[in-house]
């Protein structure tokens, strides 16, 4: 069964904006807080990785304007705050990873394979004409 494609608009966003799964399972954590802080040991936890790895996809986030720092207990802490229009596509985003983690997933890093493929070709040694 062939599956529908991802749509123009949410696959443009995918390749300009998301660089990795953790970058989406990290935003996943911080939309499904509803806006409540969330702290980065959080998001390691909930992520299964290092708190450093973890900083670093927080920092993305935060970079990006997907989330803003948050008055925070212990550490680090961020919440979801998107301006609209970004919402609006962090919720076509969701919606479409949930029904189709392969196709987003895939596309991810198809887009990460290329660049790693860019990178080794510049070291191909090629014959003098």
């Amino acid at each position: 069964m062939s599956r529908e494609p991802i749509p123009e608009e949410l696959r443009r966003f995918i390749l300009t904006s998301v660089p990795s799964v953790p970058f989406v399972e990290a935003l996943l954590v911080y939309r499904g807080a509803r806006g409540s802080p969330v702290e980065t040991a959080l998001v390691a936890r909930r992520l299964y990785m290092g708190e450093k790895a973890a900083a670093e996809v927080v920092d993305q986030l935060a970079e990006a304007r997907f989330i803003q720092p948050a008055d925070g207990a212990s550490g680090p802490t961020h919440r979801f705050a998107p301006d609209a229009a970004l919402a609006a596509m962090v919720e076509q985003l969701v919606a479409y990873y949930r029904s189709h983690l392969v196709e987003v997933t895939d596309l991810i890093h198809s887009k990460t394979s290329r660049k790693a493929q860019q990178f080794a070709d510049a070291f191909k040694w090629k014959k003098e004409p």
